[in-house]
C-alpha cells in the first residue's frame, strides 16, 4: 500500500451508539466524535470531508479507508460499509475492515498502555451483548475468543486467562456499563484475575492505528480476519428487535433473577 512511514487513511467507526471519525495524514490526525443513532447518516460525509480539508487531504492520496466492520449497531454498520464503499468506488482507494471488538480493545489499551489482555463488550441490545477477548503480543494483537453474541451471565473468561498462578491483569472494556457492570464484576470476582474496568466505545484513531500496524506487517491481520475486499458489515445477530412479548418477558425475568 505505500511506505508506511507517510500513511494516510480515512477512518470511520460507528458500530455502537458513537460515530466515531477519524484522518491522518501522518504528521497529523483529524478527529471527530458525536453520539450515533439518527444523526449519523447526515453527519459522516460532511465531517469526513472537513477533516480532510483541515489535513490538505484528497482521496486519491489515501492509502486505505478504514472501517469497523462489526459485530454492533445494525444500521451503524449498514451506513460504515455503504459510505466506505462509496469513496472506495469513487475514488478508487482501498478498504480494510476490523472487527469492532479488537477496536475497542485498542482503543482500551491506548488509554491503559500497562495492560496486554482486554475483554471487549459491547451492548448488542435485546439484554444480549457482543464479546472478545484479546492479548497483545507487541506489535501484533492474538484473538483469545473470537467476537460472540451472548448473554451476560453466560460470559466466560476464555481458559488460558484463568489458570492457576498465571496472575493474569485484565482490562474490560465496555460501552454500557451502567447496564451490565454487575455481570461484569460477578463473572471477574469469580476468576482468579485483577482486572480494571473502562468505558468506552470503539474509536476511529484506534482504527488507524490497526491500519499501520496492517501495512507495515504482512502476518499482522493473518488471525484477524481483516477484510480487504468489498466492505462487509460482520452479524452475529440476523434480527434487530424483539417483539413487544419478548421485551415483557424479559423485564419480568430480570425482576425474578435480581434481588
Amino acid at each position: 500500500m505505500g511506505d508506511n512511514k507517510a500513511m494516510k487513511f480515512l477512518a470511520i467507526e460507528c458500530s455502537s451508539d458513537t460515530l466515531s471519525l477519524a484522518a491522518s495524514n501522518n504528521l497529523n490526525t483529524w478527529s471527530f466524535e458525536c453520539t450515533a443513532g439518527a444523526r449519523t447518516s447526515s453527519v459522516l460525509i460532511p465531517e469526513c470531508l472537513i477533516g480532510m480539508a483541515e489535513l490538505d487531504l484528497n482521496f486519491k492520496q489515501l492509502d486505505a479507508i478504514v472501517y469497523g466492520k462489526g459485530p454492533g449497531s445494525f444500521t451503524g454498520l449498514r451506513t460504515a460499509c455503504s459510505v466506505a464503499q462509496g469513496f472506495s468506488f469513487g475514488h478508487g482507494v482501498p478498504t480494510l475492515g476490523f472487527d469492532s471488538l479488537l477496536v475497542l480493545a485498542q482503543s482500551a489499551l491506548q488509554a491503559r498502555p500497562q495492560f496486554s489482555h482486554v475483554l471487549s463488550i459491547l451492548d448488542a441490545r435485546m439484554g444480549q451483548i457482543y464479546v472478545g477477548a484479546y492479548e497483545k503480543i507487541h506489535p501484533r494483537w492474538r484473538v483469545n475468543l473470537a467476537p460472540c453474541l451472548l448473554d451476560p451471565r453466560a460470559m466466560r473468561l476464555p481458559k488460558a486467562w484463568t489458570e492457576p498462578h498465571s496472575n493474569m491483569s485484565v482490562l474490560v472494556a465496555c460501552n454500557s456499563f451502567n447496564i451490565f457492570q454487575d455481570d461484569i464484576e460477578q463473572l471477574l470476582c469469580t476468576q482468579s484475575v485483577k482486572y480494571e474496568l473502562i468505558q468506552m466505545s470503539p474509536r476511529a484513531d484506534a482504527l488507524i492505528a490497526l491500519a499501520k500496524a496492517h501495512c507495515a506487517d504482512t502476518g499482522f491481520s493473518l488471525e484477524l480476519q481483516t477484510c480487504t475486499s468489498l466492505p462487509t458489515p460482520l452479524y452475529l445477530r440476523d434480527r434487530v428487535a424483539q417483539t413487544t412479548l419478548e421485551r415483557s418477558q424479559t423485564r419480568e425475568s430480570n425482576l425474578t433473577l435480581r434481588p
